[in-house]
């Protein structure tokens, strides 16, 4: 669990630990750390400046992490983590923050991205463990527009489409991103609900939105 999922997960178990009495932060540059979607291919973060419009609500995540059944040991441990809790997602023009919370509302750890830099702050996760970056590019492939997501995949050899559907009015999507014709994952929107699944690397996020 090298990768974004990891983060919610770890900050799940943590609820179950002694909060800390210090707030860690880490302070990064966007393409200082490449984002890998597959084992040789990755992408930069997409400026802020690319997002249109703007959302700012909390929504209802739920989470799965399987571990890989073609992998050595996967037999002896083919269980899969899982969690829910609720975030506040702001994203506009200059700003992509991701804020984890815990049932009683308290703050668990914050994600922003704003001014080039990327910023993970808990009271309770290692933060110089995690990267911060693949969550937030997960959450860019949800909600950022498809030809500003669509250059970037393929400019670093990426396969990206979307097929859209507006019935009942609402803006429904599948987004696929793959290589070699290779699925890596899929994003499918119906109404206010979004399924994010990274067949690659056997996570999954479930979004249920606010009013957006």
């Amino acid at each position: 669990m090298k990768y974004g999922f990891k983060i919610f997960v770890i900050a799940c178990w943590a609820l179950c630990a002694v909060c800390l009495t210090s707030c860690h932060q880490s302070l990064v540059k966007p393409n200082s750390v490449p984002i890998y979607y597959s084992d040789s291919g990755y992408i930069n973060l997409l400026p802020t400046q690319a997002m249109s419009g703007s959302l700012d609500g909390l929504q209802h995540l739920e989470g799965t992490f399987s571990k890989d059944p073609t992998a050595q040991g996967s037999q002896e441990d083919s269980s899969s983590k899982s969690f829910s809790g609720d975030v506040w997602v702001r994203a506009n023009d200059t700003l992509l923050s991701i804020t984890l919370m815990s049932g009683f509302g308290t703050t668990i750890a914050e994600l922003a991205y704003a001014n080039d830099s990327v910023s993970f702050a808990s009271s309770l996760i290692d933060v110089e463990k995690m990267k911060a970056e693949y969550v937030l590019a997960d959450f860019q492939a949800c909600f950022y527009p498809f030809d500003a997501l669509k250059k970037n995949f393929e400019k670093h050899g990426f396969t990206f489409t979307e097929k859209r559907s507006t019935e009942n009015g609402n803006p429904d999507f599948e987004r696929v991103l793959s290589e070699n014709g290779n699925v890596i994952f899929r994003i499918v929107r119906k109404a206010n609900e979004i399924v994010f699944e990274n067949v690659l690397r056997h996570y999954a996020y479930h979004i249920t939105l606010g009013n957006d």
